[in-house]
This record gives structure tokens, C-alpha cells and sequence, in this order.
């Protein structure tokens, strides 16, 4: 089973980069280093810091992304986290700030496979003019032991966001004609990410991944949308945000005993 789990990954991450449909998205590289300090046997405290390079047209920068966080075991299924995180993006000249706190659940599907669920509340600073709060439902399928082929631990996961709050956007009937102004709630994105965990060392782990987001308006009301057409001036309002993502991360973690490697799906 742990052959045929690391066979449909790499499958799953064959049909993204070859899907037709998002071949003109964007490229990005993320590269993540991490630092995990224990302070008792089920609190642990992470720092991270995270260079987002766009390639697509022209190498630059596009934003630079750094976490502190706080983690609890509670015991050997729930735990929690809480922190913050700053988002700086140099071609804007604006950072944005943010709170969260989770819950991860984590359940034993059987001898081979693990599976973690978590739900997530952000409430961001208002440089961030896409919304207010967000919530972000995440769902990882991992191993419960590493491979002996190069000590590796593939994973994947999926995680749908929640919008809410935010700056206007104006709606319009087949007139032209404004009918309402207010904030896109609603799921307008999703992430999955295909990994590839190596285990370095002791302290050390690498992680390989692939993501792809997209985003997307899932509702029924025409006044939940992004990417609404303005028809008095032909430009959409708030463009879908789709692009690729090459990453590597390295995790160093001080000794401890309840850490878990650390993936950035949640920006």
C-alpha cells in the first residue's frame, strides 16, 4: 500500500502541471526555513520565515512571509495552535498582519494511512483589503511511518477558504447598471499540495512539494462573486488569483518530542 500511496501522489502531481487549462497560470517558487523549539513535553513554540519568487515572466520578488506560532498536544488526537503572521509585498510597499488559532484532528485510518483535519480562524489587519476574517478548512492524507525508499513521507493535502469581510465590490445587472456594493463573501479558494518529506536527520527535514491554488466563486447568490466584471470600464474588479507553486522547506527542530514537520498551505 505505501508504494501504491506514493504511485497516486505522484499521479495527482502529473495531472496539475500537465492540465491544459492552467497552463497560462503563474509560476511561483517558495522556499521555507523553519525553527522548532519544545518548551514542555506537549508545548512547542515554531518560527518561519517564507520567500515567495514569481518566474512566470520575470524573476521578482513577490511577497516575503514570516510566522510565529505556539502549538499544544492535548493528547494523542486533538491538538491546537495559535499565532501571527506578516505578509510584506515589496512591489506594493504594504505588509499585512494577521491572528489565527486552529484545531487539528488527527485519526488512524489504518495500519498504513493517517489523516489530519483542522479548521482555522484568521482575522487580518486592514491592509488587507480581500477580506476581514477568512476560515480554512484543511484536510491531510499522509503515512504513519516513513518509507525505507530515502526516508521519505509523502502526504496530500487540501484546504478550502472561507472569505469573509473585505472591501466592496461593485455588482452590476446586463444594464450596466449597479445593484449592489459589499463584500464577496463565500469559498473563493482552494489549495492542494502533493509532499515528499525527507527525513535529513535528527534535527533536519526537506520537504519537495507541489501546489496548485484556485480560486473560484462557489454560491448562489450573484452578489457573493469575485472577478466581477465592471461592464462601464471592461476591467474585472478582483481577478482570480490562480498559480502554480515549486516549493522546498527545511525544518530544523530542536529536540523534542511531539513536533510536527512544518507546510506552508495556509498564506
Amino acid at each position: 500500500m505505501s508504494t501504491s500511496y506514493v504511485k497516486t501522489s505522484l499521479l495527482v502531481l502529473a495531472i496539475f502541471l500537465a492540465n491544459p487549462l492552467q497552463a497560462q497560470e503563474k509560476t511561483r517558487v517558495w522556499n521555507t526555513f523553519s525553527l522548532g523549539m519544545p518548551l514542555t513535553d506537549n508545548l512547542d513554540a515554531r518560527v518561519a520565515y517564507l520567500r515567495s519568487t514569481e518566474i512566470t515572466n520575470e524573476i521578482r520578488n513577490n511577497f516575503n512571509w514570516y510566522q510565529i506560532r505556539l502549538a499544544y498536544r492535548i493528547n494523542s488526537t486533538w491538538s491546537t495552535r495559535v499565532g501571527t503572521a506578516w505578509l510584506s509585498i515589496p512591489s506594493s510597499n504594504r505588509t499585512t498582519n494577521r491572528l489565527f488559532i486552529n484545531a487539528i484532528y488527527r485519526k488512524k485510518l489504518n495500519r498504513k494511512l493517517i489523516l489530519r483535519s483542522g479548521i482555522q480562524f484568521e482575522t487580518h489587519s486592514q491592509e488587507e483589503y480581500r477580506f476581514d476574517h477568512r476560515v480554512i478548512l484543511s484536510s491531510r492524507l499522509g503515512l504513519r511511518k516513513r518509507l525505507n525508499f530515502l526516508r521519505v513521507a509523502p502526504s496530500l493535502s487540501y484546504g478550502l477558504f472561507y472569505n469573509m469581510g473585505g472591501g466592496n465590490i461593485r455588482y452590476f445587472n446586463d444594464e450596466g447598471e449597479e445593484i449592489a456594493r459589499k463584500p464577496a463573501n463565500g469559498f473563493h479558494r482552494g489549495r492542494i499540495l502533493a509532499n515528499f518529506n525527507f527525513k535529513i536527520g535528527d534535527p533536519i527535514r526537506l520537504s519537495l512539494y507541489y501546489m496548485n491554488q484556485h480560486e473560484f466563486n462557489l454560491g448562489f447568490s450573484p452578489t457573493d462573486k469575485i472577478n466581477v466584471l465592471n461592464p462601464n470600464t471592461g476591467r474585472i474588479q478582483r481577478p482570480f488569483n490562480n498559480y502554480h507553486v515549486i516549493g522546498m522547506s527545511v525544518s530544523y527542530q530542536l529536540k523534542g518530542k511531539h513536533n510536527e514537520n512544518f507546510l506552508p498551505i495556509n498564506f
